[in-house]
């Protein structure tokens, strides 16, 4: 027998740690939010994606009482992108996501008030939502993704470290940007 094992980077991050582009991604995450349309799961998610062009496009949860008809933030900002785009790359992605009427803090300028934490503490993004990121990452494992949770605690890692055993076009010797 022979174990592979694998390390998951997860970083937590205040405020003054983030580039202008990353906290300009959660603002426009954390906006989205409030437009979602959860009426069942009452859990409102936003998320705001930079495309290779420079572009930030957003997506809310959209949920319809037939649930496989329901839209996810990741997903449709995705889909605006390609709408827009065509094949594009995703360069970084931002996700916002709470309870509805819960108001999000706003994250702290240090890190004195963070508590012990563990990889598995942090929610990137559902198994669905990650495997369309790493599809639009043009299997490139270094995209990086941000995540705020109600508390204001922003955490980034890789789409390679949240999604590392990726099923994609690359499985399937396709090339999505053929078409």
């Amino acid at each position: 027998m022979r174990t592979i094992e694998r390390t998951i980077r997860v970083e937590i991050l205040n405020r003054t740690e983030l580039s202008l582009d990353e906290l300009e991604l959660i603002r426009r995450a954390a906006a989205a939010r409030r437009n979602a349309q959860a009426p069942y799961s009452h859990y409102q998610v936003g998320a705001a994606v930079l495309s290779e062009s420079g572009t930030i496009y957003i997506g809310c949860n959209v949920e319809n009482a037939n649930f496989t008809s329901t839209t996810h933030a990741e997903q449709n900002a995705i889909s605006s992108m390609i709408a827009y785009e065509g094949p594009a790359k995703v360069l970084e992605m931002a996700i916002v996501g709470a309870p509805k009427g819960q108001e999000i803090k706003q994250p702290p300028a240090s890190a004195s008030s963070w508590r012990d934490y563990e990889v598995n503490d942090f929610c990137f993004a559902c198994g669905h939502c990650l495997g369309i990121t790493w599809e639009n990452s043009m299997v490139d494992p270094n995209v990086k993704l941000l995540r705020m949770d109600m508390e204001g605690v922003i955490a980034r890692t890789t789409i390679g470290d949240a999604f590392p055993m990726p099923f994609g076009p690359e499985s399937l010797g396709v090339d999505i940007r053929e078409g």
